[in-house]
């Protein structure tokens, strides 16, 4: 969906629309849902891991955490190295503030967040393997990549690509731990 919106969308559209509908819910809500993609995300994440999975316990924490890693290092890489003059849209535009939000102005791309997010989704989805869990990791995995643009962090490209990023971590080390290290 984020991708077929790219298409319809210019650069800050997404933004500029979300910063219309600022309620102080929303503040409050999008606030604690983009957390997910925080250090409390990965706590989260291995706590259910930890708690819920079986067979092959070690294995999924061993590769939530190389995930997280890999995540975090590729995200912030790019952030400050390969894409370091990519503002972020409080640099263009005057946005609504929301509170305990500092408005970031640099390191806009990809969006760690969302990266993150994705990332720990994945792991879940794949490590719990229960249906209707592979169908609600997305959905939250969404929302956090929503919260990022409704509280005027990140342009819709950069939580698109953080999205793409987080899912393709996690599959590459569950494939890589799978294939050659974990047997």
């Amino acid at each position: 969906m984020g991708l077929t919106s790219l298409i319809f969308f210019n650069k800050g559209d997404a933004v500029l629309l979300m910063d219309c509908y600022h309620l102080d819910f929303l503040d409050i809500f999008f606030r604690s849902i983009t957390t997910f993609g925080e250090f409390s995300g990965f706590l989260i994440s291995l706590v259910i891991l930890l708690f819920v999975t079986k067979k092959f316990k070690n294995k999924y924490v061993i590769t939530l955490i190389l995930s997280a890693l890999l995540s975090l290092g590729i995200s912030q890489f790019s952030k400050h190295v390969l894409f370091s003059s990519e503002h972020r849209p409080s640099f263009y535009y005057d946005l609504t503030k929301v509170d305990g939000e500092e408005q970031h102005k640099n390191n806009s791309f990809p969006s760690g967040h969302t990266t993150a997010a994705f990332t720990f989704v994945t792991v879940l989805a794949i490590g719990l393997k229960r249906s209707w869990i592979q169908l609600i990791m997305p959905f939250l995995g969404s929302l956090v990549a929503i919260s990022r643009i409704y509280l005027g962090q990140h342009f819709l490209m950069d939580v698109v690509v953080g999205a793409i990023l987080g899912i393709f971590i996690a599959t590459f080390v569950f494939h890589f731990s799978n294939k050659y290290w974990l047997k």
